[in-house]
């Protein structure tokens, strides 16, 4: 069977729903995910949504804050797309029921408060409003525990992709557009925050489609999840309990940030992650809130708090042992400002897109926010496009579906688990040449024939084959011969 859609988007998080969202009025959109809908770092990310909305901020600011955590390494006319839609993206939002809270918070690297929230799990809130209103559509259709394995090229253009349910053979989904919003790559690290699809998925299928990947040497580490892991991923403990007051501690109670940069707690997350890395070596590190009014962090944080609880914390009375780990990739698949690849009929969103918005290292919250402008963005640019006759529908010319093999799912798990370890200690928070090329040798020698494992080797190639060819540091990319 072939089925046949106006606009095919992989992925189920912020982006994937957002452009659903606005690609509805224009046609028949099909969403796939591999999982379920909900099962996205959309629904971790707690946050918020970082926008100039107060009189004594400004664009311009917001603008010079991004640059400088992304290092000279940005493309300025994408930041300035981002931050000066941001208003709208919060309108965006509202007209979805979504409300915020009054007073913007504040996160490191920002000059400003403006990380606008509607709860301490934004990213929740905002993917159930999503998702109520893509449910509501009868324009659009999400399809869960749906892979897809391979692009359809054809005619030098992509008119869709290849897919597997879980529960069913394998089938063609053609479209007139197909939009990457597959997310990020933290699972190919051995700690991390993102869920457990988060494979780099998005980024193999355009590798093996032709297209080039950019800034994938820039992986941004969290530097405050809690150590514990829980289902393959560790729970996030948000930057805005450091911008509310926490510190982070050493095993003997010291506050040894501040040695490193005057700007402690609120320094830039590269700088952070690699200090409680090092210090990790001394002994446990761990976020320390007990001196702050009990009351005032849980009206804050109160589901933070809640979900601490349920580890065993509390985050008023108890030190919450922490560590860094990989969280958001700020590279993927080129694009350019309205979303479009290089392949024609290709287009990408979200995390899976190098957008340049980022650069060598992300500010917090203006991914959620990126995500919000560029599904817009590219909606706008889509229906243009529709309006000047340049959508086209597209018919397959061949009804040959790709044969996919896969593994036993318990050989799958231990393969993702041995490549997790090999990028974790040769191509983690510090990296050293001879790590790289051990992890080079290491990811090629797993012998893997499942397409899962192989898409993941490809793209923990690709990284490492970028962390190669920047022999400096920069931002989240740190190699330790630089260290004297």
């Amino acid at each position: 069977m072939t089925k046949e859609t106006d606009f095919l988007i992989i992925g189920s998080g912020i982006a994937g729903l957002a452009a659903a969202t606005y690609l509805g009025r224009l046609g028949k959109v099909t969403v796939i995910t591999k999982g379920e809908a909900k099962n996205t770092n959309t629904y971790w990310a707690q946050g918020g949504v970082a926008t100039v909305m107060l009189k004594d901020d400004s664009f311009e600011s917001h603008i010079a804050d991004t640059l400088a955590a992304g290092l000279g390494h940005c493309n300025e006319a994408a930041v300035r797309q981002v931050v000066f839609g941001g208003s709208k993206a919060i309108r965006f939002l509202e007209s979805l029921g979504l409300k915020m809270d009054s007073e913007p918070m504040l996160e490191a690297g920002h000059s400003h408060p403006r990380i606008w929230r509607s709860s301490d799990f934004t990213g929740r809130d905002i993917l159930e409003a999503l998702l109520k209103g893509v449910q509501r559509d009868k324009n659009i259709e999400i399809l869960d525990q749906t892979d897809a394995y391979e692009l359809i090229v054809q005619d030098e253009g992509c008119i869709g992709a290849y897919v597997r349910p879980a529960d069913g053979e394998p089938y063609p989904i053609v479209a007139r557009a197909t939009i990457l919003a597959t997310g990020g790559s933290g699972q190919l690290f051995g700690r991390t925050s993102n869920t457990l699809g988060s494979g780099g998925d998005g980024l193999a299928l355009a590798v093996n489609a032709g297209l080039e990947l950019a800034d994938m040497e820039f992986m941004q580490f969290h530097p405050t999840a809690l150590e514990k892991p829980d289902n393959g991923r560790h729970f996030l403990l948000s930057e805005t309990l450091r911008g509310f007051g926490a510190l982070v501690v050493n095993s003997a109670g010291q506050d040894f940030l501040k040695k490193l940069d005057d700007r402690g707690e609120l320094a830039p997350r590269d700088l952070v992650a690699r200090a409680i890395f090092l210090e990790q070596h001394e002994g446990p590190v761990y976020l320390d809130m007990r001196s702050l009014e009990a009351n005032s962090v849980k009206q804050k944080f109160p589901n933070i708090f809640k979900a601490l609880k349920g580890y065993g914390y509390d985050l008023t009375e108890d030190l919450i042992p922490i560590t860094p780990v990989a969280h958001y990739a700020c590279g993927g698949v080129v694009v350019d400002l309205k979303g479009a690849t290089q392949l024609p009929g290709l287009h990408a969103v979200g995390e899976v897109a190098a957008t340049g918005v980022h650069g060598a290292n992300r500010l917090p919250s203006n991914s959620l926010l990126e995500s919000l402008v560029f599904a817009q963005v590219l909606a706008d640019s889509l229906e243009k496009r529709g309006s000047a006759g340049e959508l086209k529908n597209v018919t397959l010319k061949t009804s040959e579906v790709p044969k996919v093999v896969t593994e036993d799912i318990n050989q799958v798990k231990a393969y993702a688990k041995r490549l997790g370890k090999i990028m974790w200690e040769n191509a983690g928070i510090i990296r050293t040449r001879e790590g790289l090329d051990k992890a080079k040798r290491e990811i090629v020698a797993i012998p893997a024939r499942d397409y899962r494992i192989q898409h993941r080797q490809l793209v923990c190639y690709k990284i490492v084959e970028a962390c190669l060819a920047r022999p400096e540091s920069l931002g989240t990319h740190y190699m330790s011969n630089e260290i004297a």
